[in-house]
């Protein structure tokens, strides 16, 4: 995957997060709106586990998708930025991962209700964390070509 192709495909999968995490942190907050054509996301909006310091868990979500916005745009206008906030990236995306795979076990195994939108926007941080790890893996590779053509 050529660099400009991922982060195209990490911009838009970023928007993508930002729409559905924007959604859940407005539905937690309106439950009327929420609409639900698969699993039964009421009840996953409305358990203990919705929440987390009393802070609706899709804020949370909102705010990683936000964050990995600001550093992909900070990657872009700042090149000399470019390896930090990739790492910053994947480190987020990373923690983001893990916990969407928490939340995941707890809808399948203790809430026993499955939120179509939390699935969506976990495969969504899933695809991100790949297309973050390719570019990583890219960013390495190169790095380390640079540095064994320096020592010949």
């Amino acid at each position: 995957m050529t660099t400009r192709r991922g982060d195209l495909i990490a911009f838009i999968l970023t928007l993508a997060g930002i729409g559905v995490a924007g959604y859940l942190t407005y539905v937690h907050y309106n439950q009327g709106a929420l609409v639900c054509g698969i699993g039964n996301c009421e009840i996953v909006q409305s358990s203990t586990y919705a929440k987390m310091f009393g802070i609706p868990i899709a804020l949370f979500g909102l705010a990683m998708y936000l964050a990995v916005l600001a550093l992909l745009l900070v990657r872009r206008a700042r090149p000399h930025l470019a390896d930090t906030a990739t790492m910053a990236i994947f480190a987020v995306l990373m923690a983001g991962t893990i916990y969407a795979a928490y939340l995941t076990y707890l809808e399948i195994w203790v809430i026993e209700a499955i939120c179509q939108w939390c699935v969506v926007s976990a495969i969504i941080t899933v695809l991100l964390l790949l297309v973050e790890g390719a570019r990583l893996t890219e960013d390495y590779r190169r790095v380390t070509r640079d540095l064994e053509m320096e020592d010949s």
